[in-house]
């Protein structure tokens, strides 16, 4: 049995009475130090589980409008047809570190086990049990909720609990499961909150799809940001769609800054691209805030409404002034901030703009950019011209800077 490493938690162990099981495994997972079993399990058993290694929980947890068709044909199969539940359920994937089996009292117990696949199912489930619960309370009548139905769990015994993570990920490919709950998974954001909790103690960023709260920052959003603001000379590229992708492509960002976090050992400019990402991701965030509320906006008379791309601005309904930009605006202005990126005194990136630098000039250009694109945001934010002609003004300064300095020396 897995014993408790130092520094580590107790290992737990949860033990499940089951009708049937079937030891399958395999050759190839004895090579791997792997065991597979396939067993029919009361549906009340499930509940002893817990989804910590999950790529994703039950959806409808913490908002029930998230319950959608798959959930309402698995609650219907469980009121008019529980002994079809597990034909027509795909069944459940179980993971644990350690298993043991006891086939004359009909029990396994499983050691730090979770479910992989079958959050949803067992959502449904559980929410059933409780309804069941609840109205045998209000009816005044104390009785012991039975077990409905069988379901049939696959379990993978797996004493890697990397292996785990990459078992899980697999097994969430077909439903689909989106590439942040992948990452998080891997811990590959770690890094990326810890630079941003420096500026903002108790700020948490989204590592999982179903981290949906207020609480939580909008992870692909930061990484969008912070690919706005990278120069060419970490990007290595000049072309229009590396210009277009933070506002084309939020999910390439995602797996761009995954890949850079995977390779960052072994390939150089991947590892400064990784590097340049997890710590301008604060001053980005600051940087894109800054501007949306920038009072330059007010008095250009930009439309609030537009005929195409969707809203432009949003005004504050008491005082009239803009409070809310659109990213189609912010976008290319957000990179034409790069120019002014560059490296503290600890060799860590920031964003420095020079005291002649003017912002209301910067804000009057991009509204030139936006009514010389219809006063269309979406077209302004896709358009490589617009990133182009704001980039002169930032550039144009840099260099103008560099020639001061070089005459003085």
């Amino acid at each position: 049995m897995a014993s408790a490493k130092p520094g580590k938690h107790a290992p737990s162990r949860v033990q499940l009475s089951y009708q049937l099981i079937r030891n399958t495994t395999s050759p190839d997972e004895k090579s791997c130090s792997v065991q597979s079993f396939i067993a029919n399990v009361p549906a009340l058993e499930i509940l002893k589980l817990d989804t910590k290694a999950n790529l994703r929980s039950y959806l409808a947890e913490y908002n029930p409008r998230k319950r959608n068709r798959v959930h309402e044909a698995i609650r219907k199969t469980i009121e008019t047809e529980p002994q079809r539940f597990i034909v027509r359920n795909s069944g459940f994937v179980i993971t644990a570190s350690d298993v043991a089996v006891d086939d004359d009292k009909k029990f396994v117990t499983l050691t730090d086990p979770s479910i992989i696949n079958g959050a949803q199912s067992q959502g449904e489930i559980r929410r059933y049990v409780h309804e069941l619960a609840e109205a045998a309370e209000t009816s005044g009548v104390e009785e012991a909720v039975e077990n409905p139905f069988f379901v049939r769990a696959t379990i993978i015994v797996d004493p890697d609990p990397e292996e785990i993570v990459e078992t899980a990920i697999a097994r969430n490919i077909v439903t689909p499961v989106k590439s942040l709950s992948e990452a998080g998974a891997r811990n590959q954001l770690e890094e990326l909150e810890r630079s941003i909790q420096v500026y903002m103690p108790d700020a948490k960023i989204r590592k999982d799809e179903s981290q949906t709260g207020d609480e939580f920052l909008d992870t692909r959003k930061i990484l969008q940001l912070a690919r706005l603001l990278m120069p060419t000379s970490v990007s290595g590229s000049t072309l229009a769609a590396e210009k277009l992708r933070a506002y084309k492509n939020p999910e390439q960002c995602l797996t761009d800054f995954c890949d850079w976090c995977s390779d960052t050992g072994t390939d150089d400019k991947k590892g400064e691209k990784y590097e340049f990402t997890v710590q301008i991701a604060p001053h980005a965030l600051r940087e894109y805030a800054f501007w949306e509320s920038h009072p330059g906006w007010n008095g250009h008379r930009i439309w609030g409404e537009t005929k195409k791309g969707g809203r432009a601005i949003r005004r504050d309904k008491k005082t009239g002034k803009i409070t809310w930009v659109s990213p189609g605006l912010l976008f290319p202005l957000m990179g034409a901030m790069s120019e002014f990126a560059t490296k503290d005194p600890k060799g860590r990136w920031v964003i420095r703009k020079p005291l002649r630098f003017k912002e209301e000039e910067m804000i009057q250009k991009a509204v030139n950019q936006f009514r010389a694109h219809n006063s269309d945001p979406m077209y302004m934010g896709r358009d490589e011209s617009a990133y182009d002609a704001l980039r002169i003004y930032p550039q144009t300064l840099m260099e103008v800077l560099r020639d001061i300095d070089s005459a003085a020396e």
